[in-house]
């Protein structure tokens, strides 16, 4: 739904129009989730995420006692989760496997 200002007539007075503002673009507005959605984004139970946010070893924000979390704040919670991969030991060879050459 759009919500468009209204043109007021040099003979109305201020209060006969309603004054309303241009609605900001979807990009400019912050989009929070609940602690259910950003756990489901991020495939973990919705218990692991509120344990952190309580503990403050991930990015939230607290609106009141609402907890919500930003789509930058999912990302960097990912992001902490990401590792790099291991230097595993080649594997021995395993008896009477010929051996393998380089």
């Amino acid at each position: 739904m759009e919500i468009q200002a209204v043109a007021a007539d040099d003979s109305s007075s201020p209060s006969d129009v309603p004054a309303f503002a241009e609605p900001a673009a979807e990009e400019d507005l912050p989009v929070l989730y609940t602690p259910e959605q950003a756990a489901k984004m991020l495939q973990v139970r919705p218990s692991w995420l509120r344990r952190r946010a309580a503990a403050r070893t991930v990015p939230c924000r607290f609106l009141g006692k609402h907890l919500r979390f930003a789509k930058q704040d999912i990302e960097e919670i990912a992001a902490a989760g990401r590792q790099s991969a291991r230097n595993l030991p080649e594997p021995t060879r395993q008896c009477g496997e010929p051996p393998r050459h380089a």
